[in-house]
């Protein structure tokens, strides 16, 4: 098979922002496939938050991509020739396929084989993806929401968080949601039926006009951000409340910054608060994949996108969704 691949390739790390200039495109010749590979067409690929410390120079939970080497991404796409006999020509996959047209892997790369006719193939990296996953994973595992309880979540029109209100209504709960304009405000409530938001830019006092809209408090706080909204929702906390630490995107990474005492909040409110990453419930994904799914067909969960065309827009994608500029999952249509 003689075709030509493009890619989206990492030249040199951000100092300290990311910018179009930190990536290449190029093209090469798609060598030949060994034995358990097979070559997949990419169709979308997923822009997420994650990706500024990924190409950071200091790795955390995952190596930093390598220079040189293919921005690393999940991507939906389809297998167009395969020495793998597990994964045949033409079906779908889902898994880390990179910002390329074609990418050759090996099972360990996919996280599952999808439908082609059940849901829009573009869902697979949203709600029904690694961010609707994320969002069972943080809010249903490790939040444990209980009817009438008090959900409060950040960036509440993102990917993820969209996700894990909507959830939260699926369970019963009060849903309370921070995001940045009226614009997402608004479709946070119409689209993702939040009780109540908060458009963090125009009020001068989160903890306040909390105190105003959940006099009750907060029972389970799903987090995104960090920084100053993260200290004012915790002076909210009820006793026993269950805090998931899933983002850290209005923080800088490094070097991590000082902040106000949470060790007596904890204390009082005898809180328990959690790191979430994906990655650990990578195990799970098909049986998680399978319940968003039905919420999914049932019309309980819907996934509002933001699509760019072409594979050349993803940096530009990936800087958009950094400055919240996107609305709804980011992705790009290769």
């Amino acid at each position: 098979m003689s075709l030509i691949n493009t890619k989206i390739v990492l030249k040199k790390r951000p100092n300290p922002s990311v910018t179009e200039d930190l990536f290449e495109k190029i093209t090469d010749d798609i060598r030949d496939l060994v034995a358990d590979e097979f070559l997949v067409e990419v169709i979308y690929l997923s822009i997420d938050p994650a990706m500024r410390g990924w190409i950071s120079s200091v790795g955390n939970y995952s190596e930093p991509v390598p220079l040189n080497d293919p921005m690393r991404s999940f991507g939906v796409g389809k297998i167009i020739s395969s020495k793998n006999n597990e994964f045949l020509e033409n079906e779908f996959v889902v898994g880390w396929l990179g910002w390329q047209k074609y990418s050759i892997v090996t099972s360990k790369s996919i996280q599952m084989k999808i439908p082609s006719n059940e849901v829009p193939l573009s869902a697979n990296l949203g709600v029904l993806g690694l961010n609707g996953i994320t969002a069972y994973a943080g809010l249903v595992d490790k939040c444990c929401p209980k009817e009438d309880d008090t959900v409060i979540v950040t960036t509440a029109a993102g990917s993820v968080g969209s996700a894990v209100g909507q959830i939260a209504k699926i369970y019963g709960c009060k849903t309370i949601g921070l995001t940045s304009s009226n614009e997402k405000k608004l479709i946070c409530i119409n689209d993702f039926k939040y009780d109540e938001v908060i458009n963090y830019k125009e009020v001068n006092d989160i903890s306040s006009e909390l105190k105003k809209i959940v006099p009750g408090g907060i029972d389970c706080f799903f987090d995104n951000v960090g920084g100053i909204q993260f200290d004012q929702i915790m002076e909210n906390l009820n006793v026993g409340a269950r805090v998931v630490i899933c983002g850290t995107i209005g923080m800088p990474s490094y070097p991590i910054p000082s902040g106000p005492r949470i060790n007596r909040t904890l204390l009082i409110k005898r809180a328990k608060i959690e790191g979430l990453l994906v990655l650990d419930y990578f195990d799970r994904y098909s049986k998680i994949y399978e319940k968003l799914s039905r919420w999914f067909k049932e019309g309980k969960l819907i996934n509002k996108e933001d699509i760019s065309e072409g594979l050349e827009t993803a940096p530009q994608s990936l800087i958009r969704l950094l400055e919240g500029t996107n609305l709804g999952k980011q992705l790009v249509k290769v």
